[in-house]
């Protein structure tokens, strides 16, 4: 039996004003993921609450209404800004295989004030028809395809997940889980009734004086019973306490941060920082100006210098010239006197004479030079090509290093002139301050109200236990009716048939969930031969973990985030479990996880929880890594925000980013 969402409708609901519609069907079998996201406070968790009241009506267990009056709580809900008169409505439409046909049914649950009372009605469309049957008989039919006592395993808030880690907690939902599944509380609730005509029949052939007895003890064990409730109603409004401190702490960080509380925070860091910039600034600012005091100018007259070096050599060319000229003329004399007095050929002497003047009119030319620099050539060859590129490379990286460190020193001083004064956040300060005392003064009074409850209600049980040890003992001696006889003979025979059926359904059941537990938290823990076989103890639901070398390793060995995912991991065997292919809807999905864990359910559970997964997360759970991780995977996604000129959350087509 196939279970869809196709549709929800909210009108004047909680914190959402007029009507909105969010289409919920999945594109295809492989986009089964309907990610819907907003801030806390924005109304996620009032669509969670929105499903299960529209289907379960008064039945329904949503946190937010504890033990309040239904139609009180009808009341509650409708939008402050809306008209009571109009009041509040719901609609989902859905379908599903019954009877192996597919048929569509639409539920509309609405309800307005009517002077100091409210009224509710409910109407069942199936396949667009109006269907009075399945409308009178609502709460019946409903329980056929997703019983009340199961909705957990498929509508649940991941907060609650760091509380299902604890063995004690883990051992509770596997008993509520296991006895939904399989009916035995219908069981449990018959041998109760069972039990309790027999202390009523029993009661009837007591002696006075055993009847006095009993009496007492049936008032000290109605007493303690009113102790247990009354400890419990304390810690559900402890509980209820701290969840609306933490929404006011997680505001007051928010505004905190708009005032520019971080900047404030991280102060002392970003003038450290300002302060190291400017050092460095200072540093490559005092080498450029030691480039500058130096070669570096020289890089700005590339062709002076080489045209100066060219001059540099001509001058010291002319001096030398000037040295040589009268002693080669001399020497031009005698060779030419020396070569006519032994009858040189004519025509070797006129080539000589001819090359001799031509050397001479050279040595002229260059005494023209024109010397006014008188600096030695040697002193260009330190400022060779390669000395002024190294020069220059030396020059770029210093400013780009000098730019850099600007652009640092003048980031930091946009942050310091952002950092807003110690008076102008003392206020959130305060608040943020007087909040957290709150919030421990709230976790101090869960824990002692647990404590106490766990006391008072062993003292219960002690009492109970009396009580039926008074019952029996006379019993045993002053069974004086037959017929009282027969029935309790019978009565208790058949709670012992029950208790037997209760241990064989029970037993029969387990290997299969210990299975689906272990192969759900083997897909979500993904580590190698870590865990390799899980048990459930019939009796008291314990929970023993076997590594694959056999040895046991107990649930509180695991760290944190191990133990969340071995809950989650009960939950999901669990609901596969069912055999019931339901859609699961996750409030907070990745609440409370480290970075790892959260990897892993996102990789291995989510798009395998159900064939339709309705997601409700803030952009911290679900961020950019996350959302491109599941893009595959998502049919749908929303983005719910609150508009202040509407009144009222909206929902918007795309996701956060």
């Amino acid at each position: 039996m196939i279970m869809i969402f196709e549709e929800i409708v909210l009108y004047n609901f909680g914190i959402y004003k007029g009507r909105h519609v969010i289409e919920l069907t999945p594109p295809s079998s492989q986009e089964t993921i309907i990610l819907m996201g907003g801030l806390n406070g924005s109304g996620k968790t009032t669509l969670l609450e929105a499903l299960q009241l529209i289907l379960y009506g008064k039945l329904s267990k949503h946190t937010n209404r504890a033990s309040m009056n239904y139609l009180d709580y009808l009341r509650r809900m409708i939008n402050y800004h809306a008209d009571p008169h109009k009041g509040a409505a719901l609609e989902l439409q859905f379908r599903h295989f019954k009877d192996g046909k597919e048929e569509s049914i639409r539920i509309h649950r609405l309800w307005h004030s009517i002077g100091k009372g409210l009224k509710e009605r409910v109407e069942v469309k199936r396949n667009g028809v109006l269907d009075t049957v399945i409308t009178e008989h609502w709460y019946e039919y409903v329980e056929e395809f997703i019983p009340s006592r199961i909705a957990s395993l498929f509508f649940f808030d991941g907060e609650k997940i760091e509380a299902f880690a604890e063995q004690h907690k883990t051992t509770e939902l596997l008993r509520t889980g296991i006895h939904a599944l399989l009916g035995l509380d219908l069981v449990n609730r018959l041998s109760t009734d069972l039990l309790t005509v027999e202390r009523k029949h029993k009661t009837q052939i007591q002696s006075q004086q055993d009847r006095a007895k009993i009496t007492a003890l049936e008032k000290e064990v109605k007493e303690f019973e009113t102790q247990v409730n009354h400890v419990v109603q304390q810690k559900i409004d402890a509980v209820q306490l701290l969840k609306q401190l933490k929404n006011e702490q997680d505001q007051l960080k928010e505004d905190y941060r708009r005032e520019g509380g971080e900047l404030f925070d991280q102060r002392e860091q970003i003038e450290a920082q300002s302060k190291m910039a400017k050092q460095k600034l200072y540093q490559a600012e005092e080498q450029l100006r030691e480039l500058a005091a130096g070669e570096a100018p020289l890089l700005l007259i590339p062709d002076l210098l080489r045209d100066t070096e060219k001059q540099a050599i001509l001058e010291q060319e002319a001096k030398m010239n000037r040295t040589l000229d009268e002693k080669l003329e001399e020497r031009d004399a005698t060779l030419l006197q020396l070569l006519g007095q032994h009858d040189t050929n004519s025509a070797a002497l006129t080539a000589i004479q001819t090359f001799l003047e031509a050397d001479k009119t050279e040595r002229q030319q260059s005494l023209k030079t024109e010397c006014y620099l008188n600096i030695e050539p040697a002193h260009f060859i330190r400022l060779q090509e390669a000395f002024l590129t190294q020069t220059q490379a030396s020059a770029k990286t210093l400013m780009a290093l000098a730019e850099q460190t600007a652009d640092e020193v003048n980031s930091c001083e946009r942050k310091m002139s952002g950092i807003p004064d110690p008076e102008s956040l003392e206020g959130i300060t305060v608040k943020l301050e007087n909040t957290q005392l709150q919030i421990n003064q709230a976790q101090f009074l869960i824990e002692a109200k647990e404590q106490e409850y766990q006391l008072v209600y062993k003292r219960l049980e002690h009492k109970q236990e009396e009580l039926r040890q008074a019952y029996d003992a006379k019993t045993q001696e002053q069974f004086s009716e037959e017929l009282t006889n027969r029935l309790l003979k019978h009565s208790d025979k058949v709670r012992g048939t029950l208790e037997k059926f209760r241990i064989a359904a029970t037993k029969k059941h387990l290997e299969q969930l210990e299975a689906l537990i272990l192969e759900s938290f083997q897909q979500l823990i993904r580590k190698d031969n870590f865990i390799n076989d899980i048990q459930i103890d019939p009796d008291s639901y314990t929970l023993t973990l076997y590594t694959s070398a056999q040895d046991v390793l107990s649930p509180e060995s695991l760290s944190a985030g191990e133990r969340q995912l071995l809950a989650i991991s009960v939950l999901w065997g669990l609901s596969r479990a069912s055999g019931r292919p339901l859609p699961a809807i996750i409030d907070t999905p990745l609440s409370r996880l480290d970075g790892k864990h959260r990897q892993n359910l996102v990789d291995h559970y989510f798009h395998k929880a159900s064939h339709q997964v309705i997601l409700l997360s803030t952009d911290e759970e679900i961020n950019k890594k996350y959302y491109r991780h599941l893009k595959p995977a998502i049919g749908r996604e929303y983005h719910i925000l609150y508009e202040d000129d509407k009144q009222s959350s909206v929902i918007k087509p795309g996701y956060f980013f």
